[in-house]
């Protein structure tokens, strides 16, 4: 039978503040997840006896998850797990730097940022400020990984990649940042038009029937009401939609949608540091790039600057 022990440690991230490893033992003994750095490797190896892990399995590739990775395998010889998409993503972010540096560029200025903004909000993009650390990781793809009991399930939408764990003895799911208790979780864009949202959509209705007792997040409290939780994630999605689609019987960009609606808490995009100003314009841009393919709006350019406007009512 698995048994699973949480492990919380302290992230560099203001809104989230901590993360949550898990220690899965039974007839395979293995960590999922590994906090943003050696500090939080430091608690993960005071919590528990790490020369008796086996692996590392990585839900998906954030830095705050994968962070603590490279020390595990340097200073405990433990392998480290990632699914395909994600491995794919990091191999070619670190491999064509410029050509994602100069994507990223294009994908935010084309987007209505400001080119005196962008230089900061570039500081705040994670990838971009870890990128060294990411080179320097040596990661293995699931693949066929097989465990009694257990199923790892492809769930892209939050990265490329990010994966959940099913345990069907004890009814239980380590969700990642796939489904988490109280917030709703950063949707992104990796590659300009592919819609991340619509693939996270699915995805969460890929796990719905899933018997699941108790959800195991990557962050903060556990919960029991886990196809409730989706539905509230579902319908936070769909009010998000609603909202920016008001501002748009006119055209506006994605930058202009972005400073006009109301995030997290009632901030606004002005208000906030440079890490989640990122995250707001690019879950914004996502947001747009779904609702073009459900027909909503419509796009053209306005020289080099994509703009939106409504087809109908939502």
């Amino acid at each position: 039978m698995n048994f699973i022990e949480k492990i919380t440690v302290p992230i560099e991230i203001r809104a989230l503040k901590t993360a949550n490893i898990y220690h899965i033992s039974g007839d395979y003994n293995y960590i999922v997840d590994t906090g943003m750095s050696e500090n939080g490797y430091r608690q993960i190896k005071n919590a528990i006896d790490l020369s008796k892990i086996d692996v590392c399995i990585i839900t998906h590739l954030h830095i705050d998850h994968i962070g603590g990775a490279l020390y595990l395998e340097k200073y405990n010889k433990i392998p480290i797990y990632i699914s395909k998409n994600d491995y794919d993503t990091i191999k070619y972010i670190t491999d064509n730097r410029r050509e994602y540096f100069t994507d990223y560029k294009n994908l935010m200025i084309s987007n209505g940022v400001p080119e005196e903004l962008f230089h900061d909000i570039t500081g705040g993009n994670p990838v971009m400020k870890f990128i060294d650390y990411y080179s320097s990781l040596n990661l293995n793809i699931i693949g066929d990984m097989h465990m009694r009991d257990t199923e790892i399930i492809d769930v892209p939408g939050h990265s490329p990649g990010s994966v959940c764990i099913y345990f069907n003895d004890i009814h239980a799911m380590i969700t990642g940042d796939h489904i988490l208790k109280n917030i709703s979780p950063n949707i992104s864009v990796y590659r300009n038009n592919t819609d991340y949202l619509g693939m996270y959509m699915e995805s969460l209705n890929k796990v719905r029937n899933y018997d699941v007792s108790i959800a195991y997040p990557g962050h903060r409290d556990n919960f029991t009401n886990f196809s409730d939780r989706i539905d509230q994630i579902l319908e936070h999605h769909r009010i998000r939609i609603e909202n920016m689609a008001l501002p748009l019987n006119q055209w506006h960009n994605a930058f202009e949608i972005a400073s006009s609606i109301e995030w997290s808490k009632g901030r606004k995009l002005k208000d906030m540091n440079s890490m989640e100003k990122n995250f707001a314009i690019m879950e914004t841009i996502a947001h747009l790039i779904h609702m073009k393919n459900l027909g909503i709006i419509e796009e053209k350019y306005a020289g080099n600057i994509c703009m939106y406007r409504a087809l109908d009512k939502v």
